[in-house]
């Protein structure tokens, strides 16, 4: 996978060549849209080819193999190795949850950097779909994943991408298809959030010394060590006593290299992990719920509890009809520093909500799917400047309006406003004027035909009883923690 110069990380310590190297002549197909290319959009893309590259060590537990006659691996480079096969299937499931679409750019590197790597003969992208009072559903059908794989000597490799937070993490369904795929598989969890904000997830860990007693064994195999102390066999805990461990890792070289080592070695490693017992599930931890107050009240919580930097960011969003696109072309152009954990912040707060039904423009890059809750909007306005009003408005009609056409001339409305200049007035393009009204308010202060013009826009939003700000939809998953950095 190619990555922009400026994402590229240097490691201390260089991976040992794995021969014969492979290349993957099967084209590679992202499982989730990107933002048009001619957005230029790089700050969001993360640096996971250095994060993942630890995986290709597992080869070693690889023998001579003859390759199939279907595989689509072209010849090794080296004519002189020794023909094998790469032995491994992985199947990357990703959480689809409110909060995780900042991570989607994520799961399309992931899915990438696997495709490149020669450990694997395939790799399989599966929708977790977890969404607040709707069943929990897998796309494609992940119903295989809890069965021996038929005809094959392929190890398989699961790794769920997740940020722990979504409605099911607080259920036991998950935690139940998790506890049978570790049963067959190789399991572990790819966790966005970082190591110090996890005990407010629905999936605390705990560090234990974890052993393989077969390199490469499946995760019900492995030996449980309850402390850092050194102990005798006897002490040894497996599945049955200690219940199915499932690692836990940060998206981190450091800590996939720790879970690699594990898998190859008999040695015991260092894990932080969580244990499902072999008996009953409890459902799982739920964080305290963030009492509903005035907008102003949340706002000033949420300002208090975040880095400033997600908080500018906030108030850029605040000026926009938002999707994950629009966010990530915000985030990109105002905020070059800011990383899908600022998105995942703002959408686990109290101050936005989804909309079940996307509303706006038809087509992916048109639809309004998230807004700000109540007044929650207007007291960030009322916070930003007017420059950075228009900086926005000029980038939002710059990108968007061959898919969002209300905000064809937005820029020019927001400078000189005039009622005769506004879109026409429909159900369509009601979540993109109900955005123009408060601008159009924050900016009142500019001219007196700011002031007139957002009360025509307001009277006429009103009075045609459409979109309201804060729904139909429902709030966001509850929050991740958001400690100051």
């Amino acid at each position: 996978m190619t990555l922009p110069e400026d994402r590229w990380l240097i490691t201390a310590a260089p991976l040992q060549r794995t021969l014969p190297t492979w290349h993957n002549s099967s084209p590679f197909e992202a499982e989730f849209t990107e933002p048009p290319s001619w957005w230029g959009i790089t700050s969001q893309a993360p640096a996971m080819e250095t994060a993942m590259a630890p995986l290709n060590l597992l080869a070693q537990l690889e023998g001579p193999l003859q390759p199939s006659i279907h595989a689509a691996y072209e010849s090794p480079l080296d004519p002189f190795a020794v023909a094998s096969s790469p032995g491994w299937e992985l199947v990357l499931v990703v959480d689809t949850a409110l909060s995780m679409q900042p991570w989607f750019s994520t799961a399309n590197a992931i899915a990438a950097c696997a495709h490149d790597l020669p450990l694997f003969h395939s790799v399989r992208v599966i929708r977790m779909k977890n969404r607040q009072d709707k069943p929990l559903e897998f796309v494609p059908d992940a119903s295989s994943l809890s069965q021996t794989l038929a005809g094959t000597n392929r190890r398989c490799m699961i790794l769920l991408l997740t940020d722990g937070v979504g409605p099911h993490w607080r259920l036991t369904e998950v935690l139940a298809l998790l506890r049978d795929w570790a049963c067959r598989h190789v399991v572990a969890i790819l966790q966005t959030l970082p190591h110090i904000e996890w005990k407010r997830t629905a999936l605390p860990t705990r560090p234990v010394r974890l052993r393989a007693p077969v390199p490469g064994c499946a995760n019900s195999d492995l030996v449980v060590h309850g402390t850092e102390e050194p102990q005798t066999p006897a002490t040894e805990t497996t599945d049955s006593a200690a219940g199915t461990v499932i690692p836990v890792l940060e998206l981190r070289k450091r800590w996939v290299d720790q879970w690699v080592r594990l898998l190859l070695s008999t040695s015991r490693v260092h894990q932080h992990v969580v244990i499902l017992p072999a008996g009953p599930l409890e459902k799982g931890f739920i964080p305290n719920q963030v009492e509903q107050s005035g907008a102003s009240e949340r706002v000033a919580a949420f300002e208090s509890a975040v880095p400033e930097s997600t908080y500018e960011l906030a108030k850029r969003l605040a000026m926009a009809p938002l999707n994950r696109y629009v966010m990530d072309l915000i985030a990109d152009k105002s905020k070059p520093t800011a990383t899908p954990s600022d998105l995942s912040r703002i959408l686990t707060s109290n101050l936005i909500v989804a909309y079940e039904t996307p509303a706006g423009e038809e087509g992916r890059f048109g639809e309004v799917t998230f807004g700000f809750a109540d007044e929650v909007r207007q007291c960030l306005l009322a916070q930003s400047d007017s420059i950075a009003t228009y900086h926005t408005a000029e980038l939002l009609e710059r990108h968007l309006a061959d898919h969002m056409r209300p905000l064809v001339g937005l820029a020019d409305r927001l400078r000189k406003p005039t009622a005769e200049a506004l879109p026409a007035m429909s159900p369509q393009a009601a979540p993109y004027l109900r955005v123009e009204a408060s601008l159009l308010t924050a900016l009142s202060a500019e001219s007196p035909e700011h002031r007139t013009t957002a009360e025509h826009l307001r009277s006429k939003l009103g009075s045609r009883m459409l979109l309201p700000e804060a729904g139909p939809g429902t709030a966001a998953e509850p929050p991740a923690p958001a400690g100051r950095r």
